[in-house]
């Protein structure tokens, strides 16, 4: 497979479920950027709008393998165009939301879509390309969750500065459902997965080698995520930046992570994939730390906003190709498993950045976040070794 799969055949299908994963990304990632101006409205301090994230992260993680068993005989195409569906009307729902503990409860349910989505996208693929471009493929399509980043997140975060955060989720909503229907055209009818047995979860919880790799997913999302579900009141009362500064950084962040997917897809035919995982995952660091040493100057964090950002997103996709390839027939379970670990980890992440902030926001937050970085890298060579030492 070449950088850009092919515009006939399973090309336009490809691209439809980047564009769904982009969707999926941006409605996950949303509050981050919505975070000053939503708790100001609603009325709730950041560590308490920090919720949205930590609720939805527990949705996601637990959801997406329990759906998964209980999906794996639906055909794709309905299954992926119903999420989408189901993640339009939450979103349209959640504009109208009286409080925030209804927004809360809404987004709760509406983030079921996700725990659906983003593996099935995953596993969908291997219905429809060839298994020598599976991995690529896979690396391609996860492209839509850097491009979140890169579009979804700021611009909500000047949208909501400018026509408030209602109308953002109303513009949400709307990519929901294009996202539906670009899912319902492009898939063909009739796309099933192998049914998921309790031989298949059996057999991934039984292999250290898999469990080591999701653990490295769990870690590196927690990391992200203590500064990522903070980074606008941090940068606002940290570093004295403006609405349209933080929208910048996260612009920037977000470039940064679409360049680092872009590079992932090429270097793991250079690298393989567990030193492209290894190189990734030393760039968080290297970034988080450089946040951490710079924090109050908001020129030298958009450097390290940089750094940070290339091994953002595409550690993520180097992930799930690297667990295809060490157990390609129990992908569909380890596919599933590690969307667990990327939204459980943010769920940790947001929970371990409210604490820290609860009495104020000091540079303490990215010290935190670089814990759980360190401890993924460590992860990531022991899993390596096991990979191995086991042959796989």
């Amino acid at each position: 497979m070449t950088d850009k799969p092919d515009k006939t055949g399973h090309g336009l299908a490809l691209w439809s479920l980047l564009f769904g994963n982009f969707v999926i990304g941006t409605g996950v990632l949303l509050p981050a950027g919505l975070l000053n101006v939503l708790g100001a409205d609603l009325n709730v301090p950041p560590a308490t709008a920090g919720l949205l994230l930590f609720a939805g992260g527990l949705v996601v993680g637990f959801g997406a393998p329990l759906l998964a068993g209980l999906t794996s005989r639906f055909d794709r195409r309905m299954l992926l165009a119903a999420a989408a569906l189901i993640y339009a009307v939450g979103h349209a729902l959640a504009a109208f939301a009286p409080d925030f503990w209804s927004l809360l409860a809404i987004r709760t349910v509406s983030m079921i879509a996700a725990a659906l989505f983003t593996p099935q996208a995953a596993a969908t693929v291997g219905l429809i390309v060839p298994p020598e471009k599976r991995s690529q493929a896979i690396a391609f399509i996860f492209i839509g969750w850097s491009m979140a980043s890169v579009l979804g997140i700021p611009l909500g975060s000047l949208l909501a500065a400018e026509i408030g955060w209602r109308a953002t989720f109303l513009a949400m909503a709307t990519l929901a459902a294009i996202a539906c229907a670009g899912v319902w055209v492009s898939l063909k009818p009739g796309l099933r997965v192998q049914p998921l047995l309790l031989s298949s979860w059996l057999a991934v919880l039984r292999s250290p080698v898999l469990l080591c790799v999701m653990l490295v997913t769990l870690l590196s999302m927690s990391g992200q995520f203590t500064l990522v579900s903070y980074l606008a009141p941090t940068l606002r009362e940290a570093f004295g930046a403006g609405q349209s500064e933080i929208a910048l950084l996260f612009a920037i962040f977000g470039v940064a992570g679409v360049s680092g997917n872009y590079l992932a897809t090429r270097a793991i035919g250079w690298l393989g994939v567990d030193r492209a995982v290894l190189v990734s995952l030393l760039s968080l660091v290297t970034g988080m730390g450089l946040f951490g040493m710079f924090f109050g100057n908001y020129a030298l964090a958009c450097v390290a906003g940089t750094v940070w950002g290339l091994g953002s997103f595409s550690s993520n996709s180097l992930q799930q190709s690297r667990l295809v390839a060490v157990a390609p027939a129990l992908a569909a379970a380890t596919v599933a498993l590690n969307t667990s670990a990327v939204y459980l980890g943010q769920s940790i992440g947001a929970a371990a950045g409210g604490v820290v902030i609860e009495d104020g926001i000091t540079v303490s937050i990215a010290w935190t976040a670089s814990i759980f970085l360190v401890l993924a890298v460590v992860m990531s060579l022991v899993a390596s070794r096991l990979a191995r030492r086991y042959g796989m």
